[in-house]
């Protein structure tokens, strides 16, 4: 019999989406909180632009890309939020579309999630559960950067095999 003690590493490029003012939110809290590694997209003016820029970099540093471009360089789009009624629901729905083109990994994670009963939010739940391959909610931010993270492949400093441990300094 054989024993894997550790997994070939791969690091799946993570693109996220966040989904209106929380998304935003959201975003700068898993930042702080060390998530790295991972692109940021806005809707642009032009509706086949999309804004990208690294987590890491400012705010304001945004590139342009044309939304099939950014697909096809991106192996899993992350649509993050936790209002229903502020996710832009036609960027939504231009992003999936081009992702499912390039054969994009669609997946939603929603955090602490609210606006279930306004009708914009539940109009934003149906384009979700139409719209993304799988819709997580969890409670809390840290979660879902730990998701993310699984999704990317776990952190640098994570040990093979056990994702959440950390090598603990000096020990």
């Amino acid at each position: 019999m054989t024993h894997l003690t550790s997994r070939a590493y791969y690091k799946a490029r993570i693109l996220l989406v966040p989904l209106g003012p929380s998304g935003a939110a959201l975003v700068s809290s898993m930042f702080d909180a060390g998530l790295r590694e991972v692109l940021i997209a806005a809707p642009a003016s032009h509706p086949d632009g999309v804004l990208v820029r690294a987590v890491d970099e400012p705010e304001t540093h945004f590139a342009t890309e044309t939304v099939s471009d950014l697909a096809a360089s991106t192996d899993m789009m992350v649509f993050l939020g936790s209002r229903l009624e502020e996710i832009p629901d036609d960027f939504v729905e231009n992003m999936a579309t081009a992702g499912r083109n390039q054969g994009t990994l669609l997946a939603g994670v929603l955090v602490g999630l609210g606006g279930w009963s306004s009708e914009p939010g539940s109009t934003s739940m149906r384009v979700l559960r139409r719209e993304l391959d799988m819709l997580v909610t969890v409670r809390k931010t840290d979660l879902a950067r730990d998701f993310i993270e699984v999704l990317k492949g776990g952190t640098r400093e994570a040990i093979p095999g056990k994702l959440f441990q950390h090598p603990i300094t000096g020990a």
